[in-house]
């Protein structure tokens, strides 16, 4: 059994690991998020009561009715009878029937009831997570390390996810042939669903680069897979890029964020791409493909839309207009050197919140 030394040491842990900044998550995001979550079914009826007590009423309500209503059925009547139990204890407390057995009795069988509730949902937690965490590790072997070298440019990218498992995939892979073919994508949702969908999309875009890399073909591939394995929910918005050593480029995008045109000087000067289905919805689409050159100097800056929708504490976006200002706020740097220099700005704007959707950034300067 844990020994009193044992309960000291966690203690004196626990005491030593806490910061401010952990109590301050605990009321300011963790309970509000919990309370959201747990409220969900029943916050239309709160938020149009009038009255303050009878709305704190509700809302205690519809707390505990979203934490029965996750518990499993057996676990649901426990939590019942905890519940019972201490509000029977309370009524003999106040009617001064404490110094009976029962009342004590009452009381001790729901701190009972409680922490064994409390013991089997972490059981369950800890177990959840590691199969989270395997998923994790699995998903972050998809996304390269370390990027590929091709003469002549400048490569760079970044990523972080939401959640355990992440959607947002970017791939540089260099073709036999001397060019380099570039799958920039984003999965809907985040978490467990939209790293499976991300990974199906990886395999199909790695196995048809083996058929034939043309961007007509390869998003046609990842389209018919995405359209067969899952669902209308469940989608993949990309975009794909094949670049000759030469500086020209052939792409198309399927539902993503324009393609940011960069000039030598820093200058965003184009914005590629137009509005079009993610992949993964309709099987019979096709999507058009646009053609240009990068000149000595120039880049493209591919983003997820998690960038763009970041929202800061005031609850504004940090948007298209910003995220062209922050590029040429530093003109002359490598591709490295400005997507770092993104991912700081966007960090700041947050002010290092979590992050709400996946945030990737890619960056390919022809340096010629």
């Amino acid at each position: 059994m844990a020994g009193i030394r044992d309960w000291f040491e966690l203690g004196l842990t626990t005491i030593r690991s806490l910061k401010t900044s952990d109590v301050s998550d605990l009321y300011a995001l963790e309970w509000p998020a919990a309370v959201d979550q747990l409220t969900a079914d029943h916050r239309g009826a709160i938020d149009r009561e009038p009255k303050a007590f009878k709305r704190l009423i509700r809302t205690n309500s519809a707390v505990m009715y979203g934490l029965a209503k996750r518990l499993s059925p057996i676990r649901r009547l426990l939590f019942v009878l905890a519940n019972v139990a201490f509000i029977v204890s309370v009524v003999g407390i106040l009617t001064h029937a404490g110094v009976r057995f029962w009342v004590w009795d009452s009381l001790l069988c729901s701190f009972f009831l409680l922490t064994l509730l409390l013991g089997m949902e972490l059981i369950d937690k800890l177990k959840f997570r590691d199969e989270l965490e395997l998923a994790r590790e699995l998903q972050a072997g998809l996304i390269p390390k370390i990027l590929p070298t091709f003469a002549g440019f400048e490569l760079g990218a970044f990523n972080a996810i939401a959640n355990t498992v992440g959607g947002d995939i970017y791939d540089f892979v260099p073709l036999s042939d001397g060019r380099l073919a570039v799958l920039f994508g984003d999965a809907s949702g985040h978490g467990m669903t939209a790293g499976l969908v991300m990974a199906v999309a990886h395999a199909a875009f790695r196995t048809q680069l083996d058929i034939d890399a043309s961007p007509s073909a390869i998003i046609a591939a990842l389209n018919r897979i995405l359209c067969r394995t899952g669902s209308r929910r469940s989608f993949f918005s990309s975009c794909y890029l094949v670049v000759e050593p030469d500086g020209s480029f052939v792409a198309t995008l399927a539902g993503h964020p324009q393609i940011i045109r960069v000039n030598a000087a820093g200058k965003v000067v184009d914005r590629l791409g137009t509005g079009s289905y993610p992949l993964g919805i309709k099987s019979d689409l096709v999507w058009q493909s646009i053609s240009g050159t990068l000149a000595r100097g120039e880049s493209l800056v591919l983003h997820s839309d998690g960038l763009t929708e970041a929202r800061n504490e005031a609850g504004r976006d940090l948007g298209d207009d910003y995220l062209e200002s922050v590029i040429g706020w530093f003109p002359n740097v490598s591709a490295p050197e400005l997507v770092e220099s993104i991912v700081s700005e966007w960090r700041s704007f947050t002010n290092r919140r979590p992050p709400e959707d996946d945030v990737s950034v890619a960056v390919i300067r022809h340096v010629g």
